[in-house]
C-alpha cells in the first residue's frame, strides 16, 4: 500500500487533473500537422479526452478507478424529463438562431419527411463521434474532479476554460465555421448548462452526451447552409445570446453551489463520478 501511495500511482493521483489535461491535448492535437500536408482533413482526435481519461483513471486508479470512470456510462436510468431537456433544448436554440437569421434576410428553410432520417443519423453519429469521446473526458473525468474542491459554477467555467482552447485546430483551420467571440461565448454557457445536466442527474454521461451530440447535431442541420453570409453571424450571436441566458437561469435558480436545486449529495458530484479515493 506505501508503495502505490508513494509510487507511480501516488504521484498520479496527485497531479491527474494536470496529467489528464496534457495528454487530452496532446492525443488531441498530434495530427494536427497533417493538415499542412492534407488541408481538408481532419485537425483534431476527436477522442482525445476520452482516452486520456481513461488512461489517467487506471494510471492514478488502477482497475477500480477505470471501472469507476466507464460505470458512469450506464447510468442512464434518470428521469424522462432529463431526456426530454437532451434533446428539447438542443432542438429549440438552434431552431431559434434559424429564425432569427430569417428575420435578418436569410431564406426561410425548406424541409421535407427525410429530414427526420438524417438529423436522427446525424445524432447517432455525433453520439460516437463527438459525444462519448469528449463528455467521458470533459464531464465524467475532468468536472468530478474539480467540485471536490469548487463550487459547480467554478468548475464548469474552469472546464470551460480548457475545453475552449482545445477546439484551436478547427479554428484555425476552418474559421469561418465558428465565429470566435460568440463561439466562445457559446462553449462557456454550454460548460454551464452540461455541469447542471450532470450535477442534476447524479453523474448520467448518456444524458451528458445526448444533450452535447443533439445539440452540435441541430446546429449543424439549422445553420450550415448559412456559412458565409452576414447571417450566419446573426445565428451565432443568437446562439450564444440564448445560451448565456440559459446558463444564468441556471446558475441563479438553484444557486452556484451545485447548479440543481435539490442535491442530496452536498452539491458535490464527485461522488456521483465514482472518484477514485485517495
Amino acid at each position: 500500500m506505501a508503495t502505490d501511495n508513494h509510487g507511480l500511482r501516488g504521484w498520479a493521483r496527485r497531479h491527474e487533473i494536470v496529467l489528464y489535461l496534457v495528454l487530452a491535448y496532446a492525443i488531441s492535437w498530434c495530427i494536427w500537422p497533417l493538415v499542412l500536408l492534407n488541408p481538408a482533413s481532419s485537425p483534431l482526435v476527436p477522442f482525445g479526452p476520452g482516452l486520456a481519461a481513461v488512461l489517467v483513471a487506471f494510471w492514478a486508479g488502477g482497475r477500480r478507478g477505470l471501472i469507476n470512470l466507464l460505470r458512469q456510462l450506464g447510468r442512464w436510468r434518470v428521469n424522462f424529463g432529463w431526456y426530454a431537456v437532451a434533446l428539447g433544448v438542443p432542438f429549440a436554440v438552434p431552431g431559434l438562431a434559424r429564425l432569427a437569421a430569417v428575420i435578418a434576410g436569410a431564406p426561410a428553410p425548406r424541409w421535407d419527411p427525410s429530414d427526420v432520417l438524417q438529423i436522427a443519423g446525424l445524432i447517432a453519429v455525433t453520439i460516437v463521434i463527438v459525444g462519448i469521446f469528449e463528455e467521458l473526458g470533459w464531464r465524467g473525468f475532468l468536472l468530478p474532479r474539480l467540485q471536490l474542491t469548487r463550487s459547480a459554477l467554478v468548475s464548469a467555467l474552469l472546464v470551460a476554460l480548457v475545453w475552449l482552447p482545445w477546439h484551436l485546430p478547427e479554428l484555425v483551420s476552418d474559421p469561418g465555421q465558428r465565429p470566435l467571440v460568440p463561439f466562445a461565448i457559446y462553449v462557456v454557457a454550454l460548460s454551464v448548462i452540461l455541469a447542471w445536466l450532470y450535477n442534476g442527474t447524479q453523474g448520467s454521461l448518456p444524458v451528458v452526451i445526448l444533450f452535447h451530440a443533439a445539440f452540435n447535431s441541430f446546429t449543424k442541420f439549422f445553420l450550415a447552409e448559412l456559412q458565409g453570409g452576414d447571417q450566419y453571424f446573426v445565428a451565432w450571436w443568437t446562439l450564444a445570446g440564448l445560451g448565456t441566458l440559459l446558463a444564468a437561469a441556471i446558475t441563479i435558480y438553484p444557486g452556484h453551489r451545485s447548479l440543481v436545486r435539490v442535491d442530496e449529495r452536498g452539491g458535490v458530484a464527485g461522488s456521483a463520478a465514482g472518484h477514485p479515493p485517495s
